[in-house]
């Protein structure tokens, strides 16, 4: 667990836990909130506690077996960020598959960056085997995260259409990628 300063807000940014069974409404309420505001995500409907158990408890099993890390980012014991790398199977197990979501008040802050670069190290460190790439998928659309991945080092590797239905309108993914 780490305490970070962002224009001011002291953020922790710790790892998911057994804990966090306990404080399954906070995760819920984060991921909800992002749905409701319609980012540019893949989730598209609200969670209910029953399924945010049940990730969590995927999730949770994953990180034990070292196929998965997840940090969350809390201020004023409310979650306001998250970030996780998955490793991929058989074939792929060298790949792992990142996603990050900043609640809307802490975006533009540095957070996303912090917490890009915490879990890519947290994944050299923790994930078996080790990961030889970390991927990840945007919307063309979200130019603000796609700046953000090229400065961390990501590179474009394909534009496949109309992947995304976002408010109705059909866009494009975005493939990138980092060579560890």
């Amino acid at each position: 667990m780490k305490t970070k300063k962002f224009n001011n807000k002291q953020i922790i940014i710790r790892s998911l836990s057994q804990k966090d069974l306990k404080q399954a409404k906070k995760l819920q309420t984060f991921i909800n909130a992002l749905i409701k505001e319609n980012v540019q995500i893949k989730i598209n409907k609200k969670k209910s506690l029953k399924e945010e158990l049940n990730w969590l408890k995927e999730h949770l099993e994953k990180i034990k077996k070292r196929k998965a890390v997840f940090l969350v980012a809390e201020h004023n014991n409310e979650i306001v960020g998250s970030t996780g790398i998955n490793l991929q199977r058989g074939k792929k197990e060298h790949v792992g598959e990142f996603g990050i979501g900043i609640h809307k008040d802490y975006r533009r802050i540095g957070l996303g960056g912090c917490l890009m670069s915490e879990i890519i190290n947290l994944a050299k460190k923790q994930l078996k085997p080790r990961p030889k790439i970390i991927r990840l998928s945007v919307f063309i659309t979200n130019k603000s995260a796609i700046s953000l991945y090229k400065k961390m080092g990501f590179k474009i590797v394909a534009k496949i259409p109309k992947q995304f239905n976002h408010k109705g309108k059909l866009i494009d993914e975005i493939i990138m990628i980092k060579e560890l």
